[in-house]
């Protein structure tokens, strides 16, 4: 039962740990009805266990988690905010309550709430990642290096090659490549099927001009998910650049870009003959 009880922990927070706080403007409906059905449902997607035992603020705040990660924002408000109210010192509450403000385009609202979490939890490296995720997309780029240094130092820590790759994605959005490059690679060494890491050694590659090391990351990042636009765009353009094409493969990904993504920029691109990532 214990172990049960310690597996929906440990599942919420493994689907929070790789958040990349993305903008997204939503209203928020503050509506608690139906406690009981929600409740029952997320407890039975996230674990065959029972969720009897915990506190009910521990509940509260792996439902708000569960419903962050499915876009309904109103519904995590309104968990999280009770959590909070059962134990206002919750870290994890407070941690994931400044996910969605992030998400929610509040970001002093996030900032506060990832502040007081840290305060809570210094050495939670789950809250500690979050925050450093949240200051990257602010471009708070030295502070978000320091905790996100501090997370990878941790080993123990069971998200240490998803830390590393959130790390590296950092250090690429500030243009730093060669720090980029280090950190997705220490991240691919841990977990070698991170494809996100392998998606950004495939970019950093292209940048350098390294285009078979950018097709072998780019193929191994193919084989474990399906192209975004911006993927498929690479790997188009990687095509182009290689010594040996594969046809097939190049116009494999321009159908798909065209039929699954029409409307993107990438497919725009495409139309208009650009050759260049």
């Amino acid at each position: 039962m214990f172990n049960k009880k310690n597996n929906i922990i440990k599942t919420i927070i493994l689907v929070l740990l790789s958040i990349s706080v993305l903008s997204a403007c939503q209203n928020i409906l503050v509506n608690d009805n139906n406690d009981l059905s929600d409740a029952q449902n997320l407890s039975t997607q996230y674990s065959d266990g029972q969720v009897s035992g915990q506190t009910a603020a521990d509940v509260n705040t792996q439902l708000g988690a569960g419903y962050i990660n499915n876009g309904r924002y109103d519904r995590a408000l309104v968990k999280l905010n009770k959590a909070l109210g059962q134990d206002p010192n919750h870290a994890l509450a407070h941690n994931y309550l400044g996910v969605l403000y992030a998400r929610l385009e509040r970001p002093d609202g996030a900032d506060k709430e990832f502040k007081k979490s840290v305060q809570l939890a210094p050495n939670d490296s789950t809250i500690l990642n979050n925050y450093a995720i949240f200051l990257c997309e602010q471009k708070q780029f030295g502070k978000a290096e320091q905790i996100f240094n501090k997370v990878v130092n941790n080993p123990l820590y069971i998200k240490r090659a998803e830390a590393y790759q959130n790390a590296g994605w950092c250090a690429l959005k500030n243009n730093e490549i060669a720090r980029s490059e280090e950190l997705y690679r220490k991240a691919v060494a841990l977990s070698p099927d991170l494809s996100n890491s392998l998606l950004g050694l495939a970019k950093i590659n292209y940048k350098k001009s390294s285009y078979e090391y950018a097709w072998s990351y780019f193929e191994r990042y193919d084989k474990i998910t399906r192209p975004n636009a911006d993927a498929l765009w690479l790997g188009i353009n990687i095509l182009y650049k290689r010594y040996v094409t594969d046809n097939n493969l190049l116009s494999s990904y321009e159908l798909q870009l065209k039929n699954k993504f029409p409307d993107s920029n990438e497919a725009k691109w495409l139309y208009q003959g650009r050759q260049e990532y």
